[in-house]
C-alpha cells in the first residue's frame, strides 16, 4: 500500500535530512544543470530554519523528505531577496520563494506545486498580497510548474550576482488565478519544441524582446509545445471609490 505524501514544516530536528536530499538532488543533475541549483552549506540551513521571517517546508513520503522550499516574508525596511524585482511593492505585502528542491525520483508528481499552494495558503492568512520567485532559465521543469501555479513571467535578465541568464516570475495571491488572471486578451503563442533545453539560448532573447513589448509569458500550452504570451487588458470602464470631504459630499469617479 502507497504511504500518503505529508506536507510539513522543518525545524532544526530535519538538519540532516534537508542536506541529505540537497546531495541527492544535485548528484543526480546532469553536468551542465548543476549550475543552476545553489549548494548550501549546513550553516546556511540553519539560518534559514532559525530566522524570525523565513521558513522552510517539507514533503515526507513516510519518513523520507522528498521535497523542501524556502520561503521568506520580508518586512518593510529590510533588505530582502531579489530587490531588482517588483521594487515598487512594499516588503510586507511579499512571500519570495526559494530553494525548492525535489527528488529526480518524485518529479513530475506535483509535488512543487503542492508546496506553493501550501505556503500561498499560509502567506495569505498572514495578509500576503504578492508572491516572487526568481528561477534559472536552464531549470525549465520548475519555471514551467509555476505558470501552471498561476505564476506569470514578468521579467528576464541576468542575476547581478553571478549573471546566470534567470526568468522572474509572480503571481497576485489576492486573484483566484494570479497574475495570469489580468492577461485576458492580446495574446500569442511562442513556439519552444519539443526539446526545451535545446531551445534555451534563443528563448532567452525572445523572451527579453517580448517583454520589453509589455507582454508577459503567462502558461504553456503542452499539445502546441508553446510558451502563452499577453498584455495585460486595459479596464476600460472600471469604476473607483474616493471619499473626499469637499463640502461634506463624496465624489465618485
Amino acid at each position: 500500500m502507497a504511504k500518503k505524501l505529508e506536507i510539513k514544516e522543518l525545524n532544526i530536528e530535519h538538519l540532516s535530512a534537508v542536506m541529505e536530499l540537497q546531495k541527492k538532488v544535485i548528484s543526480d543533475l546532469h553536468e551542465d544543470e548543476k549550475h543552476f541549483v545553489l549548494t548550501r552549506s549546513a550553516q546556511d540551513f540553519i539560518k534559514a530554519l532559525e530566522h524570525e521571517h523565513t521558513y522552510m517546508l517539507g514533503v515526507f513520503d513516510g519518513d523520507k523528505l522528498i521535497a523542501q522550499s524556502i520561503f521568506s516574508y520580508p518586512q518593510n525596511g529590510q533588505e530582502r531577496d531579489m530587490p531588482e524585482f517588483a521594487s515598487d511593492l512594499p516588503n510586507d505585502d511579499l512571500v519570495i520563494y526559494k530553494a525548492i528542491l525535489v527528488d529526480k525520483d518524485h518529479r513530475g508528481s506535483g509535488l512543487m506545486k503542492s508546496m506553493l499552494d501550501y505556503i500561498e495558503k499560509k502567506s495569505s492568512g498572514y495578509g500576503k498580497k504578492t508572491s516572487l520567485i526568481q528561477i534559472a532559465i536552464d531549470n525549465p521543469a520548475s519555471w514551467i510548474s509555476a505558470l501552471q501555479n498561476g505564476m506569470a513571467i514578468c521579467k528576464v535578465d541576468y542575476d547581478p550576482y553571478d549573471h546566470a541568464k534567470v526568468l522572474y516570475l509572480k503571481k497576485n495571491l489576492q486573484k483566484n488565478n494570479g497574475v495570469a488572471k489580468s492577461f485576458n486578451g492580446n495574446r500569442f503563442t511562442m513556439f519552444v519544441g519539443k526539446n526545451i533545453h535545446r531551445e534555451i539560448p534563443a528563448l532567452f532573447n525572445k523572451m527579453q524582446y517580448r517583454i520589453a513589448q509589455g507582454y508577459h509569458g503567462v502558461g504553456i500550452d503542452k499539445e502546441t509545445h508553446s510558451l502563452i504570451w499577453a498584455k495585460e487588458e486595459p479596464q476600460a470602464r472600471q469604476l473607483w471609490q474616493i471619499k473626499a470631504n469637499v463640502q461634506g459630499k463624496t465624489i465618485q469617479c
